[in-house]
């Protein structure tokens, strides 16, 4: 997995997190974590009133972006991520044998609208394991978990009403991208100006040909 940027605004997408951020725990010796994932990406030494916190922060093979944090003074782990992404998480991380001690989901029934990944035995017998907003997402759930798997296997197939992206307000802050030849795009709206910089910012610091992004005021539509 590649490490997020540390110098620059994330450019999250679908995949940012809603509150609460927090969606898994585990206890993992933290000199096997390092071992094998390295040192942490960032080191916060007073954690919000929490005591040192350490992070990392990735982007899988398959676009997929999320957090783990670690809180020294509880020697916890924690994973920040999307609530429907937390399988997807956990097995990016490999962690497959007892590791996780409490997860947001633990009471909740599953999602009945978006991509759902299900185990199937040698027999026949199915057994969902999660439902997913994102489908590209899913399928690399389902490829991850067949990989590791025993007279199993594994696939996606949507469920209720496939997720729709969300419409985007009718005013605030759009970044748009503009290339040499004057062609513009509409990346994205955001009702807050700063939210809409700093997008913009961390997409101009990336390596693109011929390319420029600015932002600019959406007027009301009536």
């Amino acid at each position: 997995m590649k490490p997020l940027p540390t110098d620059r605004p994330v450019v999250w997408g679908d995949d940012e997190p809603s509150i609460p951020f927090i969606v898994a725990a585990a206890e993992v010796p933290l000199a096997d974590f390092e071992r094998r994932w390295g040192p942490a990406h960032q080191r916060d030494a007073d954690g919000d009133g929490l005591g040192p916190i350490r992070y990392w922060g990735w982007c899988a093979d398959c676009g997929f972006k999320f957090v783990v944090e670690f809180l020294e003074a509880q020697n916890l782990f924690q994973v920040l991520t999307r609530e429907d992404e937390l399988d997807h998480a956990l097995a990016h991380l490999d962690w497959w044998r007892g590791e996780v001690v409490w997860r947001v989901d633990a009471d909740k029934p599953r999602a009945r609208d978006g991509w759902a990944v299900y185990r199937q035995d040698d027999t026949g017998n199915r057994h969902d394991v999660c439902v997913m907003t994102n489908r590209s997402h899913a399928e690399c759930l389902a490829r991850r978990l067949e990989a590791r798997a025993h007279k199993q296997w594994y696939a996606v197939e949507a469920r209720g009403t496939p997720p729709v992206p969300r419409a985007r307000p009718r005013e605030g802050w759009a970044v748009v991208r503009q290339d040499e030849h004057g062609n513009r795009a509409e990346v994205a709206v955001f009702s807050s100006e700063t939210r809409a910089r700093e997008l913009a910012r961390a997409y101009d610091a990336e390596p693109r040909h011929k390319q420029a992004y600015f932002v600019e005021h959406v007027p009301p539509k009536f």
